[in-house]
């Protein structure tokens, strides 16, 4: 760390020299309803230190008020999607915003703000009346029915009740709005330099329709085309989850960035020196883990560079279960990096985090991470229990009038599951009853579920328990429902219980799980990385790979702010191929990241991102 610092404050100096003349601040001139805060934000500045160059400005200033604002100095800053460099030129359907040294007036819109609004033509469901003489009646296809009436999910099986309202027709209304409102009643999102409309929709998990839908008064939008300063509304105030982090971490470099970095695994060279490649990866889990891991590291270190980063790493093999690491601590080969990434034991990773004073990134999951108590080390993996709380969020958030059964088991780690989603389910008001179905002489009798099931009501099966035979023996009764009966099956994590249920079964129960990973296939960066490691290695990239170099990238490339990556964290949640990290800290303990996902399985078996 001190080798950082010395490197940083000869780069301060050096510019200081040479760069004597430039100017450090310039003039900006406020425009029409603009605050203090705005301009702050489209700096991508804290608003203290805008009002620390402005002490005489109010936060409201008069338009056409002349501040002082800092002649930007960071060389790149874009958002917390993934650059990775390739050998060839790739073209992207979105447009990069291109870097600038100054603000102008001009790139600060003040638009008039509109919005689109959506209102409908209904129907009340009569006697004897059917969903094919209703979708001919207003010309309309049974999907639309069904699109415009979520809620009325026996649509899908033909079935109505008489006096349903249903939407036939939808209206569109473009309606002005003022600026105060779109910032009281929406999540908003300004745009900085860098950003695509792939990375914004990717990060919020909308689509570019909606975001086109919520701001027509940006035609551009629907070439790819974005601004600087543009204010985009994101979603409605109503449909965000409050504890859902939509603080989006920005990628920035300072000039000359160096950053040291060790990298600790058990690739145990002294063991395997005289076998054979074929003797030490056939079968050998750990050996396959470690050695993708590193080879994903690599392809981010190399990518980090070619930005302009300057890269030193070290690599330590720690051994056998770790037997190095303390001639490795004797010998204070560590104590000079700016970050340590390993080891993979999790008492070893304590050990280190206990006996340096740099931050300790455990690289991958242990059961025994959650008791982890030092504040150097940085979980990269999510703990259990946080899975159970980011379910029963999803579901409270997302209920409307579902039939809810949970599936649990005599475990005192699933009854514990059980009455936490059971209580969070219960905040939201509506929920009248909620069905517990417990194995009895071994199983669950499929009468259990459909003696309460209906073809009038969405049936939501909840999976608490993660004993095999329970699990098969509860998807076996939802995979063989009658035809009527809507059902959707959720997991908190799609452990080894699913492994053996063939993935066509479980989209056809429509199975939701959640989940830390989440790739996007058509996403450039995606298969740039792929193509990358390919040539390297003649192999597509395993998961271990790919957290190798997610979790590498984003280490690195929080340190090539200049900060340190403790305070980085606090700035915001970053996607990289497909992992989300999200990193909080209790007070006296560990960092963790909440990065979670929520998947489900579609009918071509592909996965849909639903949180």
């Amino acid at each position: 760390m001190k080798k950082l610092q010395f490197l940083l404050l000869v780069c301060i100096l050096t510019f200081a020299v040479s760069c004597g003349q430039q100017k450090r601040y310039i003039s900006y001139k406020i425009q029409e309803g603009e605050t203090m805060r705005d301009v702050a934000s489209r700096l991508n500045m804290k608003t203290k230190d805008l009002f620390r160059l402005n002490p005489d400005v109010g936060r409201r200033p008069d338009a056409n008020t002349v501040i002082v604002i800092p002649n930007p100095k960071l060389k790149n800053s874009t958002s917390s999607s993934t650059t990775i460099s390739s050998p060839e030129e790739t073209k992207t359907s979105d447009t990069v915003i291109e870097s600038k040294d100054t603000i102008s007036e001009n790139e600060i819109e003040n638009p008039v703000f509109q919005r689109t609004i959506i209102e409908y033509e209904t129907h009340e469901v009569q006697k004897g009346e059917t969903v094919y003489r209703i979708t001919k009646q207003y010309d309309i296809s049974k999907d639309e029915l069904i699109k415009y009436n979520p809620e009325y999910t026996n649509i899908q099986s033909n079935n109505l009740s008489i006096g349903q309202i249903l939407k036939v027709k939808e209206i569109k209304k473009t309606i002005t709005i003022d600026k105060e409102e779109v910032l009281k009643n929406f999540l908003t999102h300004t745009v900085v330099k860098g950003e695509t409309i792939y990375s914004l929709t990717r990060f919020y998990n909308i689509s570019k329709e909606e975001l086109i839908l919520l701001n027509p008064e940006y035609p551009s939008l629907t070439d790819n085309n974005l601004s600087v300063g543009q204010l985009l509304k994101i979603k409605p105030i109503e449909e965000v989850n409050e504890k859902e982090n939509y603080t989006f971490y920005k990628d920035e470099i300072i000039e000359d960035a160096s950053i040291d970095i060790a990298i600790l695994l058990p690739f145990k060279a002294d063991e395997y020196s005289e076998k054979s490649s074929k003797d030490i990866f056939e079968g050998n889990q750990l050996a396959n883990m470690v050695t993708d891991f590193y080879l994903g590291a690599e392809i981010a270190i190399d990518s980090i560079k070619k930005q302009g980063i300057n890269v030193n790493t070290t690599i330590f093999d720690t051994g056998n279960r770790g037997e190095n690491i303390s001639t490795i601590l004797n010998d204070n080969k560590i104590e000079d990096n700016d970050v340590v990434i390993g080891p993979f034991y999790s008492d070893k990773a304590e050990d280190v985090a206990r006996l340096v004073n740099v931050p300790v990134v455990f690289p991958h999951f242990s059961s025994k991470q959650n008791k982890f108590s030092s504040s150097k080390l940085v979980k990269t993996s999510p703990d259990k229990d946080y899975y159970v709380s980011y379910l029963s969020s999803y579901l409270k958030d997302n209920y409307k009038d579902q039939e809810v059964f949970i599936v649990s088991d005599d475990k005192d780690e699933t009854n514990n599951n059980t009455s936490k989603i059971i209580s969070e389910l219960k905040k939201h008001g509506s929920i009248s009853e909620i069905h517990v179905l417990k194995p009895k002489n071994g199983y669950i009798k499929r009468a259990r579920f459909t003696e309460k099931m209906s073809s009038e009501r969405h049936n939501w099966v909840v999976v608490a328990s993660d004993d095999n035979v329970v699990v098969a023996d509860a998807l076996n009764s939802m995979i063989g429902l009658p035809d009527d009966v809507n059902v959707q099956v959720f997991a908190i994590d799609k452990s080894n219980a699913y492994s053996k249920i063939d993935n066509n079964k479980l989209a056809s129960i429509n199975f939701t799980y959640v989940s830390n990973t989440y790739t996007d296939e058509e996403a450039m960066e995606t298969k740039v990385f792929n193509k990358k490691y390919l040539q390297q290695n003649n192999t597509i990239p395993s998961d271990y790979a790919i957290k190798g170099f997610d979790i590498t990238y984003d280490i690195l490339m929080r340190l090539a702010s200049g900060e340190e990556l403790t305070e980085t964290f606090k700035k915001g949640v970053s996607l990289r191929l497909e992992n989300k990290f999200d990193y909080h800290q209790k007070i006296f303990r560990s960092i963790g990241n909440k990065g979670l996902f929520i998947v489900k399985y579609n009918k071509d078996l592909s996965l849909s991102r639903l949180r």
